[in-house]
């Protein structure tokens, strides 16, 4: 009766050794798991860097391009109304103007 208690309690022993041993497996499996997956969040969060430092290169190129855009259209602007002036100081002093509009005959 002693022997086959001490064979029960090998038993037992051998059984949680070697069911240890597939849960240490499988803890070193999850942690290399882990260490691939750090290792692509930092190269992912610096790849996100980059793109943060390119989208506000663009966004500040697109704030230059802007205002330029704006100083050549208030430009262009100017020169119109100022061409407009001189055109209706030549048309006044040689007596040409637009003609009367059209009035319907009724």
């Amino acid at each position: 009766m002693v022997t086959a208690l001490f064979a029960a309690v090998l038993a037992s022993a051998l059984d949680q050794r070697r069911e240890g041993a597939k849960t240490r497996d499988k803890l070193d499996e999850n942690n290399r798991t882990v260490r691939d997956l750090a290792v692509k969040v930092v190269n992912l969060s610096a790849q996100v860097d980059v793109l943060d430092a390119g989208q506000q290169h663009l966004a500040q190129g697109l704030a230059d391009h802007r205002r330029l855009t704006d100083k050549n259209h208030a430009e262009v602007t100017g020169s119109l109304a100022d061409a407009r002036e001189r055109l209706a100081r030549i048309e006044g002093h040689l007596g040409i103007g637009l003609p009367p509009p059209n009035t319907a005959d009724s």
